[in-house]
């Protein structure tokens, strides 16, 4: 990438993969352009994939002559990762201090039949935290380490309770949770520890949102103002939108609304546009919204139960 790129996002992410499919074929590792339901990768021989859409990501957020360096650090870690997987395997006490969990769209779980299905469209993965890299853990690299999954998803949970939080702020009665960590988001799959570690009063549940791995939203609903908490954290959960201009770290992870119940239960409160319309038109409504513009909220039967009628 020695001439200067167009700013357009598609010639960063054509330029970006081309640079990184010359350098890695020239340290004998071979990549091949794929495109995914997350956007463009590069599928690493043996190893998975390197999503291109957080490369583009990390470009736009620098000037243009900070390009190459970002793209050698990127390179550094499909090296590092390739290296890892050639070197030898880390012992048992080095995996249960590297094991993560980590909430992945359900929609890319593929190859991971151990994942435990968190909501509608989110489940929980395995990962190991390298110093360089993050490597999800496949079916076959689990078995690979001889250790129970029961044991891996415990510590590896407590681990992700563990990663630091770098900052938190409130936003129009929303509560934001943020941090470089990977697995910000994913401290979700342990609420009862993370409003403790949070100090949130939270004995009759939360609403709360994962727009992308690095970012915890949430808001403390209160009975009777179900529909007004609802729309609050959802005016702000579309704010951060691709839609809206904004740049998800590792693209978008969920864009529903959950409700946690202090029994565990975790229920959606957002519904599909397309679905919603349909029953809306069977019922005799006469609407044409905008899908772009429309907000399609669908509180569950739990959520509207406790919230949603005046006087309980």
């Amino acid at each position: 990438m020695t001439n200067t790129p167009s700013m357009d996002r598609d010639s960063i992410l054509n330029g970006a993969e081309g640079y990184l499919m010359e350098e890695l074929q020239r340290r004998g590792i071979s990549a091949d352009p794929v495109l995914t339901d997350s956007g463009k990768a590069l599928r690493i021989a043996g190893q998975g994939m390197l999503s291109m859409e957080n490369v583009a990501d990390d470009l736009m957020v620098g000037s243009v002559a900070e390009w190459e360096p970002r793209l050698q650090r990127w390179l550094e870690v499909v090296v590092s990762t390739v290296e890892s997987e050639t070197g030898p395997a880390p012992i048992r006490e080095e995996i249960m201090t590297m094991i993560r969990t980590r909430l992945v769209p359900f929609a890319e779980i593929q190859g991971y039949g151990y994942a435990r299905r968190f909501s509608d469209d989110l489940s929980l993965i395995l990962c190991l935290d390298f110093p360089t890299h993050v490597a999800k853990l496949t079916d076959d690299a689990l078995a690979e380490l001889g250790i129970a999954t029961e044991d891996l998803f415990a510590q590896g949970q407590k681990n992700t309770n563990s990663e630091p939080i770098d900052e938190m702020f409130n936003e129009e009665d929303v509560r934001f949770i943020t941090g470089d960590s990977m697995f910000i988001a994913s401290k979700a799959a342990d609420m009862s520890t993370l409003v403790q570690q949070l100090g949130v009063n939270a004995q009759d549940g939360l609403l709360f949102a994962v727009p992308d791995r690095a970012t915890f939203m949430y808001r403390v609903p209160t009975p009777g103002s179900g529909v007004a908490d609802l729309i609050g954290i959802s005016q702000l959960l579309r704010s951060l939108s691709p839609e809206a201009g904004y740049e998800n770290p590792g693209c978008v992870l969920s864009r529903n609304i959950y409700y946690w119940a202090p029994d565990g239960t975790i229920e959606p409160q957002m519904g599909n546009f397309r679905e919603t319309m349909d029953e809306a038109t069977r019922a005799g409504a006469q609407v044409d919204w905008p899908e772009d513009g429309t907000v399609t909220l669908r509180p569950g039967p739990i959520f509207s139960a406790k919230f949603m009628q005046a006087g309980r």
